[in-house]
């Protein structure tokens, strides 16, 4: 891992990414952000980086539960940013992060995105970056928050990805209508990018969560993070589901890369111009 000492350059980690916070965020809840952090959390982590999760989920602490090292906040106290903004200060740094995952949680989209110069300027500090990923369903109060997030946010250093969630019994034809209307057009001209995820299962990403396992632990067959349930863990999750998880993690790892790299170069210039500038 190659990791940067320049405070104010922006020299990428090995993995060919400047340091990066990435945000899962909707307000809505059942909408797979956390299925969606874990799996970035793997993408990352699998690229050799040191990459820590956050977490501002009070009522269903996903992330917490699955994960050792977590850095949890509540957004509705006052300066819970700075608590995250400690870690990204120390991105570059030996025993800094190089990516940070932050999983948030239902209704927590107005206090985070009033946050979010902050979260750009510090990362600026570091020679880094923001990206969002929004969660994007059937639900037209979703698509229509993704839009309004994406526009928004133009002409700023924060990158923005649509994640369609093609799970639960949703499917590519399920997002058509989406895909043709015109204001993703124009979310897209203003550097949205947009991707999907596959459906895992409920059942087996809610056996794993229910065992404290990542979804990399399963497919890793790290089961003795499980402690007493270890052995309910290896019963349950046999070779197949194993090679299912290593190749659901993998397929979403190859799909996801390439579309992160292309909305953190659509918004590029905007990005060193508050380089140059920030505090």
């Amino acid at each position: 891992m190659n990791r940067n000492g320049n405070r104010t350059g922006s020299k990428p980690i090995g993995s060919g990414f400047p340091p990066v916070l990435i945000i899962v965020l909707e307000g809505k809840g059942g909408v797979a952000k956390s299925v969606t952090a874990d799996a970035v959390h793997y993408t990352f982590a699998s690229l050799g980086c040191a990459t820590l999760a956050a977490e501002s989920d009070t009522t269903n602490s996903i992330m917490s539960s699955i994960h050792d090292d977590v850095v949890f906040v509540n957004v509705m106290r006052p300066g819970w940013h700075t608590i995250i903004g400690e870690h990204l200060l120390k991105m570059g740094q030996p025993g800094g992060a190089d990516a940070v995952v932050f999983d948030t949680g239902a209704r927590d989209d107005v206090h985070v995105r009033a946050r979010l110069d902050y979260f750009a300027h510090t990362m600026a500090r570091v020679g880094g970056r923001v990206l969002v990923i929004r969660p994007v369903t059937t639900s037209g109060s979703a698509q229509r928050n993704a839009i309004d997030f994406a526009m928004s946010t133009d002409g700023t250093t924060i990158a923005t990805v649509f994640m369609q969630v093609r799970a639960q019994g949703r499917t590519e034809e399920h997002f058509g209508r989406w895909q043709s209307t015109g204001s993703l057009r124009k979310a897209k001209e203003s550097g949205a990018v947009d991707t999907w995820i596959d459906d895992l299962g409920v059942e087996e990403a809610d056996e794993a969560v229910a065992l404290g396992l990542s979804f990399a632990d399963v497919a890793a067959e790290n089961f003795a993070r499980a402690g007493e349930g270890a052995g309910e863990a290896r019963a349950y999750f046999d070779e197949a589901k194993v090679l299912w998880f290593q190749d659901w993690l993998e397929t979403q790892k190859a799909r996801w890369l390439p579309v992160f790299r292309q909305a953190l170069a659509n918004r590029k210039v905007a990005s060193q111009h508050v380089v140059e500038t920030a505090p």
